[in-house]
């Protein structure tokens, strides 16, 4: 019986069928689910399959994967796979927030109490947040001048997509095809423009080292809209101050494929900056 699941990994890893798939594709994926797959190592699990599967940052992949240059990925309805990061470059933005421009903050005494109800970490009422302040209107002037714009759809979704990756030889190689939930935290539209958001709230100087998947996936559910160009933000509130990344405009890779690890893509343009505190003061 395997008691971790850093124990299953290190039984996996060493596997003959395990090494000859890395070795001959660069990747690993599991051909059942995650609930089935352990049933093998008889592993019982205490909690669910996101715990194992939806790694949201770098610093949660297992180190037994690490230490080996691979990484996971969730596929799709509780299945995964595991990569060569010799072979695909990891699906992992590595962002700092220097050179950040301020957005501007509406200040209205008569709301300050209501400016004090956002006092949280709880990620919904941040994205809130920015728009009681006016915040949003500020990042669309910033970014398309006097545009009007709307608070778009949000929420999970069942999606179907295929995944590319793109090897360190510059070839895109099919990965898998995701069958399974994606998550979209925000949405702006203006005529022209579809602003996808991510949005995390954590303690300082965490988080920058979000998986793209969580940026990318969602940009599925959209990608009939071709008169509009989607653009993914990467939203990371720290206490009373919050960044936006905001990076280069989203391309599919035949249509309706997405490109796991295109590091070009995974480079934000601009990096926005907001400092509630001075609405608190």
């Amino acid at each position: 019986m395997v008691e971790t699941w850093n124990g299953l990994l290190e039984e996996l890893v060493d596997e003959s069928e395990f090494k000859a798939s890395i070795e001959e594709k660069g990747f690993y994926k599991s051909a059942v689910s995650l609930k089935i797959f352990v049933k093998k190592y008889n592993f019982l699990s205490s909690q669910n399959t996101a715990t194992y599967l939806s790694l949201d940052f770098w610093s949660q992949q297992s180190s037994v994967l690490r230490k080996k240059g691979l990484y996971l990925l969730r596929t799709g309805s509780g299945t995964f796979g595991i990569f060569d990061e010799k072979q695909f470059p990891k699906p992992y933005v590595e962002l700092n927030t220097e050179n950040s421009t301020d957005l501007e903050l509406e200040k209205d005494d008569s709301f300050r109490e209501l400016m004090h109800a956002f006092d949280t970490r709880q990620e919904n009422a941040g994205l809130e947040h920015l728009n009681a302040c006016g915040v949003y209107d500020s990042l669309i002037r910033k970014l398309y001048g006097n545009e009007k714009w709307k608070l778009g759809p949000r929420g999970n979704k069942r999606s179907e997509f295929k995944v590319f990756g793109k090897t360190r030889q510059n070839e895109i190689i099919p990965l898998y095809d995701f069958n399974g939930q994606e998550e979209l935290d925000y949405g702006i539209w203006t005529k022209d423009h579809i602003l996808l958001i991510e949005a995390k709230s954590l303690e300082t100087n965490f988080g920058l080292d979000v998986g793209w998947h969580k940026i990318a996936y969602p940009a599925s559910r959209f990608r009939k809209f071709t008169n509009h160009a989607i653009i993914p933000i990467y939203l990371l509130k720290w206490g009373n101050v919050t960044h936006l990344f905001v990076f280069p405009t989203f391309s599919f890779h035949n249509d309706n494929g997405i490109i796991i690890n295109d590091e070009e893509r995974m480079r934000p343009e601009k990096i926005f900056r907001v400092d509630f505190g001075k609405l608190l003061e």
